[in-house]
């Protein structure tokens, strides 16, 4: 860590040793990333928090990549309520030199389509490769979500000791109780649970619905391997032309009824953590036959694609698999009087698009901005929090709705090209418009952020250019016409491309348009004739998202 880095961070004075005689203002439920975050931002606004793990706080396997999208939610994060190392979240440089250690860079997003039998065809692999004034990364979950709970105590949070965790909680009329296994009680106003599905709050309160409410079903195999040969190995780069070494980002390998994701974190100089993350994700219909022994599955899908079979010849699992014959569960309810059930306790789908870190940022957020009013009123009335309830229930909406049509779009790799250019599209202008919409708030005299709570919006939750949710929601009915045996792929596709290039709020020089476009750099010729499309053609929307101040980077300074 740098020295500005250290001297940012608040007093070790500040942090509280627990006290079971204490009565707490919010006890969290799991040393997870979102309550980490959440511990950290609640003790930041002054709220007494006891931050108690849970028994599965290491073990579960969870999201391990960001987009540029992602680092502005903790931007916001950091910005908003006062916490500058949350934006470091968003800054890889910036991070903690252990965490930097342990994790990865990234560099792109690669997309390499694959036929059983064949080696993979360069035509159908598509990477975009991640602005320079961008940092993103991989996580190495254990230690990241650690230090997030480190951040939480250095900033007031009361933790229990390592080897302490939950075995109960419940409410009653005088609040809420949090048995754990020292044999103690812990008292506090309200609970909020980001323990997973094992929570025994959650089993006190109707446990998980029979069926999931989401869309998407999936069989996930994951764990770390080391030996996995960098992909840039396996097959020559000169086939790839104008790609970025495909180690320096995540890579996703694309196939009918599935997808594996990659994600190094020994792809920088600094780096000293051999693994790679590995996370395959099933059509359980599509791969019912097989076997149930996870590496045995793993083994038997990758020796059907010629390439993976060479990528994964010599590579071995460090950690114990993760095997679930079904991923997706909801909880049968996720609010409360005076609880909670956030992130990974409500809902769990595929770890897929950075969806899991981004969701959980979000969440942390949306969540915040009902309980630090709660507390300083002391009036924990439950509509506030339903209205958060509301939208947790449309974002994991939203985000299903993509990940179920991404698992239409694997079945062929013109729908897939298509789908991507959508998925980007949205990123794209999610991150600026959610830049946008924060510089607009510190600029202003009150410090109104009525403009990052516009959650009856669901899956987008601020302004965005007219016309971007008109064609995800028409692009995504396209690929559901697909999935359920109304279209085939070639012309959705097509249909999908067309529109991309018909629409007068799309920057023609991105070329989602064009099915041949594969490879995305946004170089400095780009951007100039992204200016002089921004001075003559671009809608009035759109010119504000691309001032100066909100293309400009983020550094370490304007973080703080």
């Amino acid at each position: 860590m740098t020295k500005s880095q250290a001297s940012a961070l608040p007093d070790p004075g500040s942090a509280r040793a627990p006290d079971p005689a204490e009565k707490y203002d919010v006890a969290i439920l799991g040393g997870t990333l979102a309550g980490g975050l959440l511990g950290a931002v609640l003790s930041k606004q002054g709220v007494r928090v006891l931050l108690v793990p849970a028994a599965h706080d290491r073990t579960e396997a969870s999201g391990e990549t960001t987009v540029p999208y992602t680092a502005e939610v903790f931007l916001l994060l950091a910005k908003r309520f006062g916490i500058p190392e949350i934006a470091a979240f968003g800054l890889f440089p910036d991070l903690p030199e252990d965490i930097r250690r342990d994790s990865g860079i990234k560099k792109s997003l690669g997309f390499l389509y694959h036929r059983t039998g064949e080696e993979q065809r360069p035509d159908e692999s598509v990477q975009f490769n991640v602005p320079g004034e961008h940092a993103e990364w991989h996580l190495e979950r254990r230690g990241v979500d650690m230090y997030t709970v480190r951040l939480a105590h250095r900033y007031g949070a009361a933790v229990l000791p390592h080897g302490v965790h939950m075995t109960d909680a419940w409410t009653d009329p005088d609040g809420a109780r949090v048995e754990t296994s020292d044999g103690h009680i812990w008292r506090a106003r309200y609970l909020v649970d980001v323990s997973g599905p094992d929570s025994p709050l959650l089993a006190r309160n109707g446990g998980d619905d029979a069926e999931p409410r989401l869309g998407l079903r999936s069989r996930v195999i994951a764990t770390h391997m080391t030996g996995v040969a960098r992909f840039e190995e396996v097959r020559s780069p000169s086939e790839y032309p104008r790609t970025t070494p495909w180690s320096q980002g995540t890579v996703h390998h694309i196939f009918d009824g599935g997808w594996i994701q990659l994600v190094r974190f020994d792809n920088h100089r600094d780096g000293g953590n051999p693994a790679t993350g590995v996370t395959l994700s099933l059509d359980p219909g599509r791969w019912e036959h097989l076997p149930e022994d996870p590496e045995k599955a793993f083994r038997a899908v990758v020796e059907q694609y010629p390439d993976l079979a060479r990528q994964f010849a010599s590579a071995q699992s460090v950690r114990p698999w993760t095997n679930a014959p079904l991923w997706q569960r909801t909880a049968a309810r996720s609010h409360g009087e005076r609880w909670f059930a956030l992130e990974r306790t409500a809902a769990r789908n595929d770890m897929f698009l950075s969806r899991d870190v981004t969701m959980a940022a979000e969440l942390v957020h949306a969540l915040a901005t009902a309980l630090v009013p709660a507390v300083r009123r002391d009036d924990f009335s439950p509509a506030p929090f339903a209205r958060i309830a509301a939208f947790q229930d449309e974002l994991a909406a939203f985000n299903d709705r993509w990940l179920a049509g991404a698992r239409i779009a694997s079945q062929d790799f013109r729908l897939w090209n298509a789908f991507s250019r959508v998925w980007l599209l949205w990123q794209i202008l999610a991150d600026l418009s959610l830049k946008r919409a924060r510089l607009d708030v510190e600029a202003s005299a009150g410090r109104d952020w009525t403009p990052v709570e516009r959650f009856e919006l669901g899956g987008i939750w601020f302004h965005v250019p007219e016309g971007l949710r008109g064609i995800i929601d028409r692009s995504l009915r396209t690929i559901e016409r697909v999935g359920a045996g109304e279209l085939t792929a070639a012309p959705a596709a097509d249909g999908i491309f067309a529109e991309l290039r018909r629409e007068k709020f799309i920057p023609p020089l991105y070329a989602f348009g064009d099915p041949e476009a594969k490879v995305y750099h946004f170089t400095i010729p780009k951007r100039l004739k992204m200016l002089w499309w921004v001075k003559t053609s671009a809608p009035a929307d759109f010119r504000r998202l691309l001032t100066r101040d909100n293309v400009t980077s983020v550094t370490s300074a304007t973080s703080r």
